[in-house]
């Protein structure tokens, strides 16, 4: 019989997973749901920390996978292929920015449209604030993220 905690940590992985389209990102979670349906009973831990506990064991198994396997070329007319994706720490981070529960709606919202390429000065432009203080709740943002990042990272 699946607790309560872990059927509520598969239902919040197969809404991410429904929500994206990224290749990587269901890899993870479906390595994710794989690590919750092995102790499906355990009733220990709320379903939160249990889905971020997850996606972090998920994204470990990933990493390791790129070092032990390396990247070789089969043939030199596919020298494209197996080429490592750059952007994927950037498709981690709009992922935690969506999930995240503890950041505000509107420190979300700045700090992803600075991961889409925005600044400062565009950012006040388009909100009609003066460019230090939307400098300042982006400093006010970065920080809050860290803090919340680094809890995530050692919690995982």
């Amino acid at each position: 019989m699946i607790s309560h905690p872990v059927e509520g940590a598969i239902v919040a992985l197969q809404r991410s997973a429904l929500a994206t389209f990224d290749a990587y990102q269901l890899d993870r979670i479906d390595r994710a749901l794989d690590e919750l349906l092995r102790n499906p009973s355990d009733e220990s831990t709320p379903a939160e920390y249990r889905v971020r506990s997850a996606m972090g064991h998920a994204y470990e198994v990933l990493e390791r996978r790129k070092t032990i396997t390396p990247l070789v070329p089969l043939a030199a007319e596919h020298n494209d292929q197996g080429v490592s994706d750059r952007d994927y720490p950037l498709v981690e981070i709009f992922e935690w920015l969506r999930v995240e529960t503890g950041i505000s709606q509107e420190q979300r919202a700045l700090l992803l449209a600075l991961a889409r390429g925005d600044d400062a000065v565009s950012l006040a432009r388009r909100q009609g604030l003066p460019v230090a203080r939307v400098r300042e709740r982006i400093s006010r943002a970065r920080k809050a993220a860290r803090q919340l990042w680094k809890a995530s990272v050692l919690a995982a």
